[in-house]
């Protein structure tokens, strides 16, 4: 799995965006629209979108509408290029996620660690999934392993992610795969 650094391990992995966000056993969270609830119902995060700036921007944040990350789409991307970053401080990028080309009949989003060294040549998480159906599955690298699953229901997004993964990087990856399939406009 996937470290911090761009490195990998096959038996954990590090939280991304925080430790807080890390649990032993899996965890469903419903998504509906800006709203993330657990199964039992409770908030657990929302997507707010600033009312004024000059860039697409969307911020994750907890019951306490304190911030946990920003995406920041960037302007100028062929690929639909989105930058993370921890809590609202733009200078702490997390990591970067883009469409994989330009033109695609099924949705491939790679995801690039802040340390990963290969020049963009090697992503360290995928995301694949459907245009229509909004339905997604999370990959560690190119591999087949599957770290979250995402899938339409009820007028909701249905997200099951696997254990020891960061649950705040998942729902940010979700969010950034909607607003790429939709052209930035999602949410």
């Amino acid at each position: 799995m996937a470290k911090q650094d761009g490195t990998s391990s096959s038996n954990t992995i590090l939280p991304l965006v925080g430790s807080e966000f890390v649990r032993p056993q899996p965890l469903d969270l419903t998504i509906t629209g800006d709203t993330v609830k657990d199964a039992t119902g409770n908030k657990v995060f929302k997507v707010k979108t600033p009312l004024f700036g000059l860039h697409n921007k969307r911020i994750l944040v907890d019951p306490n509408d304190s911030p946990i990350v920003t995406m920041k789409m960037k302007v100028t991307s062929k690929h639909d290029r989105w930058q993370v970053y921890r809590g609202s401080d733009l200078d702490d990028k997390i990591f970067t996620v883009k469409r994989s080309s330009t033109v695609q009949l099924k949705t491939r989003v790679e995801v690039f660690l802040k340390h990963n060294q290969t020049k963009e040549s090697s992503c360290d998480f995928t995301i694949k999934g459907r245009f229509m159906k909004r339905a997604c599955t999370i990959y560690v690298g190119d591999s087949t392993k599957i770290i979250a699953q995402v899938y339409e229901g009820d007028e909701r997004l249905v997200a099951t992610i696997y254990p020891n993964v960061d649950y705040a990087f998942i729902v940010t990856l979700i969010f950034i795969f909607d607003l790429i399939n939709n052209g930035g406009t999602a949410i």
